[in-house]
């Protein structure tokens, strides 16, 4: 490849040479995220809503809502292009059309973008989230597999208080807020053992 010509969106995917086209995504893939892009609609809505602002933010995890963060790892989970369209609509407020306008620098960098927020919440929560901590009786009925199936419902119903007609008004809270009350939970719940314990051993030095 001698040239690297930034094609639109809907240029790009429509070459058919295959080789010239891995080629592309090995360098496009290492470009670097895009926070901020140039808003298509600035220059037709400029001069009736003075509002219309020059670029536009990209949703990152301190924007998004619970729902959207949970929507938008759904979408590239599937990893399909569609899906991926429909996450780069979820972060700009785009149409698809104005997506596919979009130059291939653009689209890419908006992709890394999405990428990295979604592996940082993800690695985010790892760390600050897991329960290492082993019950026996949980353990006996396998407990945490069994519900894993559920996958994030489990959090929404947990934060619920199991009533079912809550659960849109969790995902519809900012993705940080619900972080960091399940993080406050999880602190709780590890006082708690502790003092539980604490208070074990007291007992038994009562014995």
């Amino acid at each position: 490849m001698e040239t690297i010509i930034d094609y639109k969106v809907k240029d790009f995917f429509q070459l058919t040479d295959y080789r010239l086209i891995a080629e592309y995504e090995v360098i496009l893939h290492l470009l670097k995220p895009l926070k901020v892009i140039d808003n298509p609609n600035y220059n037709k809505y400029k001069f009736w809503d003075k509002n219309t602002s020059k670029t536009i933010q990209i949703t990152d995890r301190n924007s998004f809502t619970f729902g959207e963060r949970n929507e938008l790892a759904d979408y590239f989970n599937e990893g399909n292009f569609e899906s991926v369209i429909e996450g780069m609509k979820l972060v700009t407020g785009l149409s698809e059309k104005q997506i596919f306008d979009f130059t291939i620098t653009k689209f890419y960098g908006i992709i890394n973008h999405i990428q990295k927020e979604l592996i940082d919440i993800s690695n985010m929560e790892i760390d600050a989230l897991s329960d290492d901590s082993f019950d026996i009786n949980l353990e006996s009925v396998n407990a945490k597999g069994r519900m894993a199936k559920f996958g994030v419902l489990n959090i929404i119903d947990s934060l619920a208080k199991e009533d079912v007609t809550k659960w849109i008004e969790i995902e519809k809270l900012p993705y940080m807020t619900v972080f960091s009350k399940l993080l406050m939970d999880k602190e709780k719940a590890n006082i708690q053992k502790e003092l539980d314990e604490i208070q074990k051993r007291k007992n038994k030095q009562k014995q």
